[in-house]
């Protein structure tokens, strides 16, 4: 039953990232290859794998972009509207071991995945503090993306 409702849950989170792709620019979909490549540089700089769900986005999407708000995507290369997931946490975190992965940005708060809690936070980007915690996978995108 369980298998069910997640299946479900994906369904209804895949409807929403359809609904963003009308409102926001977003990249053409990452590839299996692309995406195996993200997650061994984030296994080399010792921060976590991408979570399933964000998995089902980027095979989407791979990134979207809205102003100065980007929900990360892999293997970017010299882009100016998307960012790549690897390289900015690589950057970020500098090899400590974290267990946040930083999914994307906006002027205030990084979208975080903390892969010990299995769960999604907005933090403030300048002090790491925690704003809003335990929050839903799509409701986060949309106020990252300043989309009302």
């Amino acid at each position: 039953m369980l298998g069910a409702e997640n299946g479900r849950k994906k369904d209804l989170i895949m409807s929403d990232v359809e609904i963003l792709k009308e409102q926001v620019g977003y990249n053409k979909p990452a590839s299996e290859a692309e995406i195996r490549i993200c997650n061994l540089k984030l296994k080399q700089n010792k921060l976590p794998e991408i979570p399933n769900v964000y998995i089902d986005l980027l095979k989407t999407c791979n990134g979207f972009s809205n102003e100065d708000a980007h929900i990360f995507g892999v293997e970017i290369k010299d882009n100016n509207w998307y960012k790549d997931m690897a390289a900015f946490n690589a950057a970020y975190f500098h090899d400590s071991g974290a267990d946040w992965l930083i999914l994307g940005e906006s002027d205030f708060f990084f979208f975080v995945y903390d892969s010990g809690q299995k769960q999604y936070y907005l933090v403030d980007r300048d002090t790491l503090e925690e704003k809003y915690s335990d929050v839903e996978f799509m409701p986060v995108l949309s106020e990252i993306l300043r989309i009302e």
